[in-house]
């Protein structure tokens, strides 16, 4: 079983999630192979450097808008909004994606340009905020609003794209990716005042998610566990199939 033999930051990210993803990889992956990874948008590089601590022989490219100050890994310029300038025939074994959609618009163009550089049976990371725990559904009520995201918009806002888990996954599964499991993390000890609250709320929805859904696929349990009201974000970890098609009937058919 693999453990972190050093500290963990938080970074650009909710707590504990960089934490969450390089456990995962340390069990999942060689650490001595020599793969490729893709991280995008990787921001100051944290992670990308806490990748190269744990697999020194890989070879790690970051991608975004600004240049980091350090660089831990090579480093591509690039719109994520927009088409990639890294060539379709440049295959990756690893694509991450942390807290990255909610900056920035055209999540489905994203999505498939990371699938197009992903090579078939490689894994592809993303994370989001989770806006359904049970203090955005009372932010919700009583102010029209969800937690991190303001009730109105300034011209330079950055955090403006509100993409619920649904919705994310319907766009994974579109383009050819099997979600292998979802993890939420990121709880806090004070939100358990809500507690009696997700305790009423949780039978009704499951009520409505038993007869609305195919509530016997492991899919959309997988998306609401009851912790899902509690944990401020969420990791979805995918794995990119030689036949989306079947996969697509295997899901929802």
């Amino acid at each position: 079983m693999f453990d972190l033999d050093f500290e963990v930051a938080r970074g650009e990210t909710q707590k504990d999630v960089n934490k969450t993803i390089l456990k995962y990889l340390g069990n999942k992956l060689n650490k001595t192979g020599s793969f490729k990874i893709l991280d995008l948008p990787c921001g100051s590089m944290l992670f990308a450097g806490y990748l190269r601590k744990i697999f020194p022989n890989a070879e790690i490219v970051g991608a975004d808008i600004y240049e980091p100050r350090k660089k831990e890994a090579d480093f591509v310029k690039m719109d994520l909004t927009k088409d990639f300038v890294l060539p379709k025939e440049e295959q990756f074994d690893l694509i991450t994606s942390i807290s990255g959609i909610m900056m920035f618009g055209n999540t489905l163009n994203f999505i498939t340009s990371c699938v197009d550089r992903l090579r078939v049976e490689g894994t592809f990371i993303i994370t989001n905020d989770n806006s359904a725990t049970i203090v955005d559904k009372v932010f919700f009520l009583l102010l029209g609003r969800y937690r991190l995201f303001k009730p109105v918009f300034e011209d330079e806002e950055t955090l403006t794209q509100n993409v619920p888990i649904q919705e994310l996954c319907r766009m994974l599964r579109i383009n050819g990716l099997e979600i292998e499991t979802i993890e939420y993390t990121s709880s806090y000890t004070k939100d358990l005042i809500f507690l009696p609250i997700a305790f009423l709320i949780y039978p009704i929805q499951m009520f409505y998610l038993y007869y609305k859904t195919k509530f016997s696929n492991p899919l959309v349990k997988l998306m609401f566990p009851f912790k899902h009201y509690f944990c401020r974000h969420y990791i979805i970890i995918t794995r990119k199939v030689s036949n989306p098609v079947s996969l697509e009937k295997s899901i929802i058919g």
